[in-house]
C-alpha cells in the first residue's frame, strides 16, 4: 500500500501466486505410501484416490515408471481395484499433460461403482475433476403412493430447479432407475416445499386386544347415555 497526503492508494495488482509444493524425493514417497497402507489396512469398504504423481500403463500412461511400480506393490495387500479407464489426461499443465491422479477402491466395492470418468468441470487447477458413483448395497425402499404430500403454495421454484438440475440417474436396471428418480424428486420437493400434515390412520398397537375393544364400546355407550340423561334434566 502506498500513501499520499490526501488518502491511501490501494494497490490493485494481485500478489504473486505461491510457489508449487516441492516434489517428494523417492524416500519420502516410499514413506508416504507406507503411512497410507498402514492407515488403510483392514478398513472396508475403501476408497483411495489422489495425485500420486506416478506413471503406469495400468491406469493409462504410455509407460510404467519406478513410482508406478512402487505404488502398485504397496497397495497390493489392500486388495484394491483401479477405477481409472481410458487415456484422458488428469493433469494438464504448462509443461505437458499426464495421468497421475488415480482412484482405487476395495475389490468388494468395485461391482457397485458407476463408470469412472475425467470430468469437464472447471476446477481452477491443473488437475481435472474425477467423478464416479457408488450404488447403495441395500435394495431401494419402495415408498407407498400418497405417503408424501407437500404444500405447493410454499414452493421455491429456484430451489426445486437447482436440486433437479444436479440430480443424476445412473444406467441401472429399470426398477432401480425409477427408485433413484423418485428419490431425486422427493429430495427436490423437500428442499423447496414444506410437507403437508398427513391424515392417515394409525395402525393398531401390539397391546390392543378384543377385550379392550369391548370395554371401549361399552364406555362410549355409557358416556352417550349419561349425556342424554343430563340433557333431559336440563330441559
Amino acid at each position: 500500500m502506498v500513501k499520499n497526503k490526501q488518502r491511501p492508494l490501494q494497490r490493485l495488482c494481485p500478489p504473486p501466486p505461491p510457489p508449487p509444493p516441492p516434489r517428494l524425493i523417492d524416500e519420502e514417497f516410499s514413506a508416504l505410501l507406507a503411512n497410507v497402507t498402514e492407515e488403510a489396512q483392514g478398513k472396508r469398504p475403501l476408497v483411495l484416490a489422489g495425485d500420486f504423481n506416478a506413471w503406469s500403463v495400468e491406469w493409462g500412461c504410455l509407460e510404467t515408471r519406478a513410482r508406478g511400480t512402487a505404488l502398485m506393490d504397496s497397495l497390493a495387500p489392500l486388495d484394491v481395484v483401479i477405477l481409472n479407464t481410458g487415456d484422458t489426461p488428469t493433469f494438464v499443465g504448462p509443461n505437458g499433460q499426464s495421468i497421475i491422479d488415480v482412484t482405487f477402491v476395495s475389490d468388494t466395492l468395485a461391482p457397485r461403482t458407476t463408470p469412472w470418468q475425467v470430468s469437464k468441470l472447471y476446477t481452477h487447477s491443473d488437475h481435472q475433476a474425477l467423478s464416479f458413483g457408488i450404488r447403495d448395497a441395500r435394495p431401494p425402499r419402495r415408498v407407498p403412493l400418497g405417503s408424501c404430500r407437500w404444500n405447493s403454495r410454499s414452493l421455491n421454484e429456484a430451489n426445486f430447479t437447482a436440486m433437479m438440475a444436479g440430480a443424476e440417474v445412473t444406467r441401472v436396471p429399470t426398477e432401480e432407475m425409477a427408485a433413484e428418480l423418485m428419490s431425486a424428486i422427493t429430495g427436490a420437493c423437500d428442499a423447496s416445499m414444506a410437507r403437508s400434515a398427513g391424515r392417515g390412520r394409525h395402525g393398531p398397537v401390539y397391546w390392543w386386544t378384543d377385550g379392550i375393544s369391548d370395554l371401549q364400546r361399552a364406555c362410549l355407550q355409557a358416556c352417550r347415555l349419561a349425556q342424554r340423561a343430563r340433557g333431559r334434566r336440563t330441559s
